[in-house]
């Protein structure tokens, strides 16, 4: 008998299905099974030579992963943008009509370099210094600040925060 795939794809990723991903094409289904094919398009652009410059490289899949663990537990009443760095690395912009703003670039699953702006106008670093972060540690520090809000599966859940923020 066949083997058949799930329906839904849970969000936040369990973190061992988030481990199991193998490639770019696998981190593109999933958004796609949250009814994200935007980002699954620009992922996948971003993965092609398409656009490349001299010693530019695609989206690492480390960093594309980063993403997907991040958007998983993650939601926002703001814009989100994809970009992708010469080295391979994914960010996230996320733009508000307010003067809030958040940007990650995912350097790999678990490292983060960010910027964050609060309501207030004022950037933070939330105590964090060095360029690089921990990619749990700066999305509970943006949620913290109202930035990002934890992802929920609807308004009579709990709120769905996992181990995968």
């Amino acid at each position: 008998m066949p083997k058949m795939l799930p329906t839904t794809i849970p969000r936040p990723l369990p973190p061992a299905a988030l481990a199991a991903i193998p490639s770019i094409a696998g981190v593109c289904a999933v958004l796609r099974g949250w009814d994200r094919p935007d980002l699954a398009d620009r992922i996948a652009y971003f993965a092609s030579d398409a656009d490349l410059d001299d010693g530019d490289v695609p989206v690492t899949l480390a960093s594309a992963l980063g993403f997907l663990a991040l958007f998983g537990a993650v939601d926002s009443d703001g814009h989100l943008e994809l970009a992708c760095s010469p080295e391979g690395w994914l960010s996230a912009e996320w733009y508000f009509d307010d003067p809030r703003i958040a940007t990650i670039t995912l350097l790999s699953r678990n490292r983060v370099m960010f910027a964050a702006r609060r309501s207030d106008g004022r950037f933070t670093n939330f105590g964090m210094n060095g360029a690089y972060s921990d990619r749990k540690a700066v999305t509970e520090n943006m949620v913290a600040a109202g930035i990002l809000q934890w992802y929920q599966v609807n308004q009579d859940t709990a709120n769905c925060r996992t181990a995968t923020a």
